[in-house]
């Protein structure tokens, strides 16, 4: 699969990958991403579904065998490059939807969390704090427009969210992730913090433990927001919201 929007940098996160699949354009996207796999020595296989399963079937088959089952169209695919770019983090989200399977008709709030990280989830690192409470506390000026060369600076960014990274083929005002704000430093791995934060079940006991993040809000990710003006629709740069309990790593 290829893409315009691949060069923006919404797909950062998975650049290594996008550029080693470039390179298996002749083969479906299946066979590219188990040679890429194969390559890396994962521990994950990409197989064509056989039928329909539940939720926690699902779970359970990709704990069990490695199997992942993997459908030809752009949201599985970017699930796929997830777990080939962020292992770690996918193998919490997996762990954690096991440990929180729930009984029959119960489906608990962790397993609404983790599929929000899964589908919508951001990765936000700094080793400055200030900054990482800006974006708790809703001051999108004050970070994105006071701080701006901070943020470029000191901040990092990763889409983990497969249907949000889905989304960011066409990006329209609106987009928002579901951020893990890790307190980390710089040259601290992102998966491998990411993975601890989600297996800490005190950050699964909410929605709230999320911080929401205006993607097109991010200096270079859109090139409007170079205007500080842009800052000023609340519609999508919201003020906030009652309960704020999301804490950093």
């Amino acid at each position: 699969m290829k893409h315009p929007a691949f060069a923006t940098p919404f797909f950062d996160a998975v650049r290594a990958e996008l550029d080693a699949l470039a390179e298996h354009s002749g083969s479906n996207d299946r066979d590219a991403l188990n040679a890429l796999a194969a390559g890396r020595s994962a521990s994950v296989r990409f197989v064509a579904p056989s039928i329909d399963i539940s939720a926690v079937k699902y779970e359970m088959t990709i704990a069990a065998t490695g199997d992942i089952p993997t459908r030809d169209n752009a949201h599985d695919f970017f699930n796929a490059l997830q777990w080939l770019a962020f292992p770690q983090t996918k193998g919490a989200i997996n762990a954690g939807h096991l440990r929180h399977a729930g009984g029959a008709g119960v489906r608990p709030v962790a397993r609404d969390v983790l599929t929000m990280i899964d589908e919508s989830g951001v990765i936000v690192a700094s080793a400055d704090e200030a900054l990482l409470t800006l974006l708790r506390e809703f001051k999108w000026r004050e970070l994105f427009v006071e701080r701006r060369a901070d943020v470029i600076a000191r901040m990092r960014f990763a889409l983990i969210g497969h249907g949000l990274m889905e989304k960011a083929l066409a990006p329209f005002i609106g987009l928002t992730g579901k951020a893990i704000l890790l307190n980390i430093a710089d040259d601290q791995s992102l998966d491998a913090a990411a993975a601890r934060w989600i297996a800490d079940d005190s950050h699964l006991a909410s929605s709230r433990m999320l911080s929401p993040l205006p993607l097109l809000g991010i200096p270079g990710w859109d090139e409007r927001n170079e205007n500080s003006a842009f800052y000023d629709n609340t519609g999508y740069f919201r003020t906030g919201r009652r309960d704020r309990t999301s804490k950093s790593a």
